[in-house]
């Protein structure tokens, strides 16, 4: 004969207290910050990242133009025309690409025929101030280096019209632009610490490196600026021309609160002189 039943008691039955619940969400709350911490990091880099990446692949793309166009200075040339059948002076004639234009430390001007379809197009790089006018000893960067492309018309090569179409912006090189052939001034600072850093002194390094450089058949630098209506026998020794940008990207870190600085720079061979 079965005995009474028994029913378990579930007065007595394991659980967790309040203090051991505390502990839990403690723990949680350590583990979530650090987690939500790290994820804010990746964050800010990912931004920092993004837009070094942005301000290269711009620079990068402009560099990488200029130079193929540079290569095509002087195409065609008088050369290729028989006696007579241009005009005078030959480098005048819309159907004359007279090459390299005119160089200095905040311009770069040649005409070629870029397309290949028998239109000589003038070309011109300018470094501008942030109000969009060409760069004088007295401006101040980061600056914007603007490209300019028309179609040549019978006329003086210096005296083609502008049209400026694309851009890259805040460079902060120019050396012999300045006063004495130095750099122009940065704007612009940082908290650093309890105070402040200036940009000018912050990038002093980078303003220093020129924008554009031409050199001879044997390497040597060429004093700058030269063109063709006041030295083209200067002009005419120009081989190669070497293009930097330093530039600062769009955004700064958001640890550091330091603005990266990007620099890069291509070197082309002129053909067709």
């Amino acid at each position: 004969m079965r005995g009474p039943r028994k029913f378990f008691d579930r007065r007595g039955a394991g659980g967790f207290s309040l203090l051991e619940l505390l502990v839990v969400m403690a723990v949680l709350t350590a583990v979530l910050g650090v987690v939500f911490s790290a994820v804010t990091r990746l964050q800010k880099v990912y931004r920092m990242e993004e837009s070094k990446v942005d301000a290269t692949q711009v620079a990068r793309t402009f560099l990488d133009t200029m130079s193929s166009e540079l290569r095509q200075a002087g195409f065609p040339s008088h050369r290729l025309y028989a006696p007579g059948v241009l005009g005078t002076p030959e480098v005048n004639d819309y159907r004359c690409a007279a090459g390299v234009v005119r160089i200095s430390a905040s311009e770069l001007w040649f005409e070629a025929d870029l397309e290949g379809d028998g239109q000589v197009e003038s070309v011109r790089y300018t470094l501008t101030d942030s109000n969009g006018a060409a760069v004088t000893s007295a401006s101040t960067c980061p600056c914007t280096v603007w490209r300019s492309q028309v179609v040549k018309v019978t006329g003086a090569p210096a005296s083609q019209a502008v049209n400026y179409n694309s851009s890259v912006e805040r460079v902060i090189n120019s050396a012999g632009v300045g006063a004495g052939s130095t750099a122009l001034s940065l704007t612009g600072s940082m908290r650093f610490g309890a105070g402040t850093v200036a940009y000018d002194q912050l990038y002093a390094a980078y303003k220093a490196a020129p924008l554009f450089a031409a050199f001879d058949q044997s390497g040597a630098a060429l004093t700058l600026p030269v063109d063709l209506s006041t030295n083209p026998d200067v002009l005419a020794q120009v081989r190669s021309v070497t293009v930097t940008f330093n530039l600062l990207a769009s955004a700064p870190d958001l640890q550091t609160g330091l603005t990266p600085a990007l620099s890069m720079s291509s070197t082309a061979k002129l053909n067709n002189f």
